[in-house]
Parts: structure tokens; sequence; C-alpha cells
């Protein structure tokens, strides 16, 4: 069976290479994957002094299910960069999160982020 995904993607940490390099990692496994225009964005819900983010969305689909498609995605984070310890510090090299999966949204919060919104629009998923 087919499952769609909508995943999230961000980089305050070599935003530009992180997100370029992400963007042909994600092309290789899921090669009908569309992506938004990148944008920069505001850190929310981060220290003051952390770096702005580049932001996109990408729609695609797979034959996982949504638990192997998020252990996919974190081990890319790992990959590009990503330690755990660091987010306290803003420090994000990437962040790929399913913000929603078939018709379920896993994170409404992030549905409504003008990047969301507009690479939704975009991609004509509204």
């Amino acid at each position: 069976m087919k499952n769609k995904a909508i995943v999230s993607i961000g980089s305050n940490e070599h935003r530009t290479t992180n997100v370029k390099e992400v963007m042909e990692l994600l092309t290789k496994y899921f090669p009908t994957i569309r992506f938004s225009t990148p944008q920069l964005t505001d850190p929310v819900d981060m220290p003051e002094d952390a770096k702005p983010f580049l932001n996109l969305i990408a729609l695609f689909e797979t034959e996982l299910d949504c638990e192997a498609l998020d252990a996919k995605l974190k081990k890319l984070e790992t990959k590009l960069g990503r330690d755990r310890d660091d987010d306290e510090e803003g420090v994000i090299p990437m962040d790929l999160d399913i913000i929603k999966w078939n018709d379920e949204v896993y994170k409404p919060q992030d549905m409504v982020r003008p990047y969301v919104v507009a690479g939704l629009d975009e991609l004509d998923e509204l």
C-alpha cells in the first residue's frame, strides 16, 4: 500500500549545503518526491541567538510504514550532523519531521506555519 507523507525540512547550520544534500538523498529514496521552494524563517521556540532556518516541505508516496519512515528520517538527520545535545543551543543542522501521514495531521502547529502553508499551496495540496 502506498502511503502519502508530508515532511518538513529545516536547517540553521550550514543550511544551504545541508538542505541541498538532504533533497538529493530523499530523491534517491523517493524518486517521485516533490519539494516546495525553500524559505528563510525566524527560529521558533529556540534560544534568542539561534540562527534563521532554511525551511521547506517535501511531499511523496512510500511503501514504508510511518515508523520506518520516521526512523529513516532520523538517520538522515544524524548523517547530516544532528546532535540532540546541541538542540538547547539552537544549532540544528537538519530537522526532518513527518507533519502529515495519509489523512492524519501529526503536527497541527506546523501545518499553519507560513512556509508550510505556502509549500502546500505551491504543491497543490491545500
